[in-house]
């Protein structure tokens, strides 16, 4: 989803409980996206305190849904609380295996702990149940590049996915922005600076779309575009060091002060 969908998305939903102030699953809609337009978008107080708010009255109403379970999930990963994030996630997964976002939030949860194996794991499952959704990729194929395993299928499987996103929605930057990093890994070099630009062109001041163009510069071995594109990820709002500090795809830039400056061990 692009930015414009996800603000769309929330907008619907804030509709649907000022109709409906009962209406759980709204409510719980309603976190999931602020939760996740933090993730990807805009790293700000304000979406955490949105989605808190949303999760609790979706609990309050609804509890034990597998949609409001991944609300709460969701919140307990924007506060860091990765465990419990992860074991919330997995009891959604249980009742309803593809609940929405269940499983991309699972691999971030077990990612950012440093649960590699877990999350590889879970990778055939999983794309089972969400492979349409490009986003359950990235931490699939951080936790095997971590293990310094081969990530030749999935990668390509996830390129598939990129490419007939971008066929129905070229302005999705994030996509673009991906499929980069993966056109940059398998060695085609145009193709991934021409998808970097033109997700720079889409998003230049998105947090995320920039810190995607410093995986990718990293991979083409451009040491001092991937520290720019780093630092101006950080300048709009990435601060997720636990994050940053495991993706293989940043190597690259780990001897470098400035990194440690914007990314410390425990930060």
């Amino acid at each position: 989803m692009t930015r414009q969908d996800f603000e769309f998305a929330l907008q619907m939903f804030e509709n649907a409980v000022a109709l409906d102030q009962n209406f759980a699953l709204a409510y719980a809609a309603i976190a999931n996206t602020c939760a996740q337009y933090h993730n990807l978008f805009e790293r700000e107080a304000k979406w955490i305190a949105r989605a808190t708010a949303a999760s609790e009255r979706a609990s309050a109403l609804g509890k034990g849904a597998p949609e409001v379970i991944v609300a709460e999930a969701w919140v307990l990963y924007m506060k860091e609380q990765y465990e419990q994030s992860e074991r919330r996630a997995r009891q959604a997964i249980a009742k309803k295996p593809d609940t929405e976002s269940a499983y991309y939030l699972l691999g971030r949860a077990l990612f950012a702990a440093g649960r590699y194996q877990e999350v590889v794991d879970m990778a055939d499952e999983a794309i089972a149940h969400s492979g349409d959704n490009y986003n359950i990729y990235v931490p699939l194929l951080n936790a095997m590049g971590a293990l310094g395993k081969n990530i030749d299928n999935v990668r390509q499987q996830c390129m598939q996915v990129l490419e007939a996103q971008l066929s129905k929605v070229p302005e999705d930057a994030r996509a673009r922005v991906l499929l980069a990093g993966y056109y940059a890994a398998t060695k085609r070099v145009d193709d991934a600076t021409h998808e970097a630009n033109m997700a720079m062109a889409l998003r230049p001041n998105d947090a995320i779309v920039m810190y995607n163009v410093s995986c990718c510069f990293c991979q083409l071995g451009k040491k001092d575009e991937a520290l720019s594109a780093l630092r101006k990820a950080y300048d709009a709002g990435f601060r997720d060091s636990d994050w940053t500090r495991r993706d293989p795809d940043l190597a690259l830039l780990r001897d470098d002060p400035e990194f440690e400056r914007m990314y410390p061990a425990g930060g």
